[in-house]
């Protein structure tokens, strides 16, 4: 079994526009090496956000990349309203509640996502690049135990 990660809104819009670490992920999870996962509350933000006036997308054209994404993850159902809720006072950003909820609700082993506040925060949450360097490093093979931290978290 691949190991799973819970992706946040900026990782996909990201991954989905650009290329670079996101992009290489989400092919990833096309091609099966990891399940990448979300929720119903980010995956609603990225189809709002692609449709903004500054990506400059045609509605084909947003089409085309909701169905790759599609096609990298699986959409799970948002988590409960009580478990948003005990998340909403150590946020400054309320709205990443749910997404904190979200993923300790998925099972997933890491949150990947470049916010800040929930990279100081989160327990699991790591950028995309330090998650791709562990992948290609063979160092999250599922059932091995995580790597040891790097040291202790400071905001940028």
């Amino acid at each position: 079994m691949s190991t799973r990660l819970f992706l946040d809104a900026n990782t996909i819009i990201s991954g989905l526009l650009f290329e670079g670490n996101e992009s290489e992920l989400l092919d990833l999870g096309l091609l099966g090496a990891v399940e990448l996962v979300t929720a119903a509350y980010v995956w609603a933000e990225v189809q709002e956000v692609l449709q903004r006036p500054q990506f400059r997308l045609t509605p084909e054209g947003v089409e085309d990349l909701l169905s790759f994404g599609q096609g990298a993850l699986l959409l799970l159902p948002d988590a409960d309203e009580d478990a948003i809720k005990s998340r909403e006072g150590n946020l400054k950003d309320k709205e990443d509640a749910a997404v904190w909820a979200g993923f300790d609700a998925s099972g997933a082993r890491f949150l990947v996502t470049g916010d800040k506040e929930l990279l100081q925060k989160v327990p699991g949450a790591r950028r995309t690049k330090t998650v791709l360097d562990d992948l290609r490093a063979g160092r999250l093979q599922s059932g091995e135990e995580d790597p040891p931290p790097l040291g202790p978290r400071r905001s940028r």
